[in-house]
């Protein structure tokens, strides 16, 4: 594997750059569907790495090269930071550097690689978000309006280890399927339509 795989160029990060916009956009929408109804804080784990997969399957087979999950840590990790989510900061750099390292393996060319980079990634990156809840909701929810601060105050007190659990496990389950079924696209679709050069296989 030479050095000049691994390099990152411009057009590199370009491409990173815009499929976190487009990664951020899904997000947003995502989120304005789901956070309404009761419940689904416990789901947004699971359902963002499902309905994320075929951005970052794409992502990584047009910049197979290590830094692309690392990158993509760093950007949401600013993110994070402007919403007072620091505790998160961490999980989500170490899910760019262990995601890089995994899904790297074999020049980013195996699909059982390049899933499990994925859905370590997205596991941290769950970890990260729910990490204000076990750590410190209080600080977290300070420049909240009142009435929403309580109410979040109050779901992050009922928050215990058994729906940790079943955060981690519905997360990993929705990277999983996710990663599986987006590379089946990405076969079907997107290396005939040319917009895909080479899938990991």
């Amino acid at each position: 594997m030479s050095s000049k795989i691994q390099r990152l160029n411009a057009r590199d990060l370009i491409t990173i750059g815009v499929f976190n916009a487009l990664i951020l956009v899904v997000y947003i929408v995502m989120q304005a569907i789901l956070q309404p109804l009761p419940g689904m804080g416990l789901f947004n784990g699971g359902v963002s790495a499902f309905i994320m997969a075929p951005l970052y399957m794409i992502l990584v087979a047009r910049v197979h090269k290590r830094g692309v999950f690392f990158i993509t840590s760093i950007l949401y990790a600013l993110l994070v930071a402007t919403v007072g989510m620091y505790t998160a900061i961490l999980p989500v750099l170490l899910a760019g550097v262990l995601g890089d390292l995994i899904a790297g393996i074999r020049a980013f060319r195996s699909l059982v690689a390049v899933v499990a980079g994925y859905t370590v990634f997205k596991t941290l990156e769950a970890m990260g978000n729910y990490s204000v809840i076990v750590i410190n909701p209080e600080r977290f929810a300070a420049n909240m309006e009142p009435a929403v601060r309580a109410k979040w105050l109050e779901s992050a007190a009922m928050f215990n280890v058994w729906m940790g659990a079943f955060v981690l496990a519905f997360t990993i389950v929705g990277a999983l399927v996710g990663g599986i079924l987006a590379s089946r696209i990405l076969r079907k679709h997107f290396v005939k339509a040319g917009l895909v050069a080479t899938p990991p296989t």
